[in-house]
C-alpha cells in the first residue's frame, strides 16, 4: 500500500500532571493519537471517490481522584413531567448525582416550564448535601416548555465559575416540546456551538416519546456533549450516572480534527459530524475526549484525476488541556498512487478502512429514512433502510473473516431490525423513529 498513516502523540505526563482537588493525577497510561486511512490507496488515473478513515484514540486514564466538576442540572418541570412520574423519577436520579459529588465540585440546578428559575446559583456544593436535596422537594410539575431558556440559564451558570481545569457542562432533561421562549433549531445550536467554544459542552436527555428528538440530538452535536433517549423514566438514574462516568473520564475538551487537502481534492462530506471549510482547509469539531475511547470519523473525498502520486490530505488533532490550547502538533498524512490497473485498485484496497466507511454511509442513509419518516413518508423511510442494508451486504468487506467484515454483518443486521421496527410500528411511529435515531446515533459516534 502506498498510503502513509501518520500518528498524532502527546506527552501523557503534559496532559494529566496537574494538581486539582488538592490531589495530583497520575499519569496517563498511553498516548492520545490520530490516524488516517484511505479505503483506496490506489486510484484510477480518472480519479473517483475515497474515504478517508479518521480514528482518535484515547489512553485510559489511571487516577484515584477525577478532575473536578461545574455542573448545571437543567430539568424540565412543564404539566407533562407528571405523567408516569416523571418528575419524581428525575428528582431521584438527580439526587443520586449529587451524592457522587464532592464537596469542591461546582453545581447549579435550574428548573424551567413557562418560566426559567434558577433552584441554586453556580456554587460549591459543599458538605451539606442533604440541602441541596431539599432543594428539589420544592419542584413540581406545571406550565409550558421554555426549553432555549432553561438550556442558556444553564449555560451562563457554568459560564459563570468556568475553569478550564474542571469539566464544564449542561445536563439538560426534558419530556416534550419546546414551545415558549426560544423555539427555532438554528439558533438553539448557535448558541450551544458559542459555548462549546469557551469550553462549556452540553448533554442533552430525551424522556419518553413526546420530545423532539431532532433537536435534542442537534444540540448534544453542537454542544459537544452526549445525546441520550430514555424511555422509561425508571432508567434516569442510570442513565445520570452513565454521563457522570463519562465526565469522570475526560482526557480532553472541546477537541477538533483540522485536515489541508491536496490539490483539487475536495470534501463532499464528514459523515455524521459538521464541519467547516477555509479554502482547502476543514475543521471537523469532535467535542470531549474520555479515556480509552477509540472515535471513528468518515471522511467522503473527491480525487481529481492525474498520474504519479498526491498528496490527498495531512491532518492534526487540536484539543484543550486544564489549562492552555494544545496546537502545531504533528499529524498523518494520506497519499495515493494513481493506475490504469482496475484490478491493482481492488487488490490494495484497504478492508478495514473499507469496512469503517461503508457503515458510517449507511448511518447517513439512515439518517435519510428518518428525515422521510418526519415527512410522514413511511414506505419510503423502509425502502432507505432497505437500500442501506443492500449496500451493506455488497460491500467488498462484508464476507472477509476479520473484524470489518464481522462489523459490517452486525450491521445489516441491525439495519434489518430497523426495518422490522418500522413495519410493526404502522399506527404508531414515535417510538420506533426516536429508537432507530438513538441507536443510529450510536452507532455514527462509536458509542456502542
Amino acid at each position: 500500500m502506498n498510503t502513509v498513516s501518520g500518528t498524532l502523540t502527546f506527552a501523557a505526563v503534559v496532559l494529566f500532571a496537574f494538581v486539582s482537588c488538592g490531589a495530583a493525577r497520575e499519569p496517563l497510561a498511553g498516548r492520545l493519537t490520530l490516524t488516517g486511512h484511505l479505503n483506496t490507496p490506489v486510484v484510477s488515473i480518472h480519479g473517483g471517490m475515497a474515504y478517508l478513515q479518521l480514528t482518535v484514540t484515547t489512553p485510559e486514564v489511571r487516577t484515584h481522584q477525577r478532575r473536578p466538576m461545574n455542573l448545571s442540572i437543567v430539568l424540565d418541570r412543564s404539566g407533562s413531567m407528571g405523567d408516569e412520574q416523571k418528575i419524581d423519577y428525575a428528582k431521584r436520579a438527580i439526587n443520586k448525582l449529587i451524592d457522587q459529588l464532592d464537596s469542591e465540585d461546582i453545581l447549579s440546578i435550574v428548573i424551567y416550564d413557562d418560566v426559567v428559575q434558577v433552584l441554586r446559583e453556580s456554587q460549591r456544593v459543599g458538605s451539606n448535601k442533604n440541602a441541596i436535596k431539599r432543594l428539589m422537594e420544592r419542584v413540581y410539575p406545571r406550565g409550558s416548555t421554555n426549553l432555549g431558556g432553561g438550556m442558556v440559564q444553564g449555560l451562563r451558570e457554568v459560564e459563570s465559575n468556568l475553569r478550564k481545569e474542571y469539566v464544564n457542562r449542561v445536563i439538560l432533561l426534558s419530556d416534550g416540546l419546546a414551545n415558549q421562549g426560544i423555539t427555532d433549531p438554528n439558533e438553539l445550536d448557535r448558541i450551544a456551538r458559542r459555548y462549546r467554544a469557551k469550553c462549556i459542552s452540553l448533554t442533552t436527555m430525551g424522556v419518553g416519546l413526546d420530545y423532539n428528538e431532532n433537536l435534542m440530538v442537534g444540540l448534544a452535536g453542537n454542544g459537544g456533549g452526549n445525546y441520550y433517549f430514555i424511555e422509561n423514566p425508571n432508567a434516569m438514574a442510570s442513565i445520570l450516572n452513565k454521563e457522570f462516568d463519562a465526565m469522570s473520564a475526560l482526557v480532553a475538551q472541546n477537541a477538533s480534527i483540522e485536515l489541508t487537502l491536496g490539490e483539487n481534492v475536495v470534501v463532499h462530506d464528514v459523515v455524521g459530524c459538521e464541519y467547516h471549510p477555509q479554502n482547502n482547509r476543514y475543521s471537523i469539531p469532535i467535542g470531549d475526549l474520555y479515556s480509552n475511547e477509540q472515535r471513528d470519523f468518515t471522511v467522503e473525498l473527491g480525487i481529481p484525476p492525474g498520474s504519479g502520486s498526491l498528496t490527498v490530505a495531512t491532518g492534526i488533532l487540536r484539543y484543550e488541556t486544564d489549562h492552555h490550547l494544545v496546537d502545531d502538533c504533528p499529524g498523518f498524512t494520506c497519499s495515493v498512487r494513481y493506475t490504469r490497473d482496475l484490478a491493482l485498485i481492488d487488490k490494495e484496497r484497504d478492508i478495514s478502512a473499507q469496512a469503517k466507511a461503508d457503515i458510517a454511509v449507511s448511518t447517513r442513509t439512515v439518517d435519510k429514512a428518518m428525515h422521510a419518516l418526519d415527512e410522514g413518508k413511511a414506505a419510503e423511510a423502509e425502502q432507505y433502510l432497505h437500500a442501506a442494508q443492500g449496500a451493506i451486504s455488497a460491500s467488498p468487506a462484508f464476507s472477509t473473516s476479520g473484524a470489518g467484515g464481522t462489523a459490517l454483518r452486525q450491521q445489516a443486521a441491525r439495519l434489518g431490525s430497523f426495518e422490522k421496527m418500522l413495519k410493526d410500528s404502522a399506527d404508531d411511529s414515535r417510538k420506533a423513529k426516536k429508537s432507530i435515531q438513538y441507536e443510529n446515533y450510536r452507532t455514527q459516534k462509536g458509542k456502542e
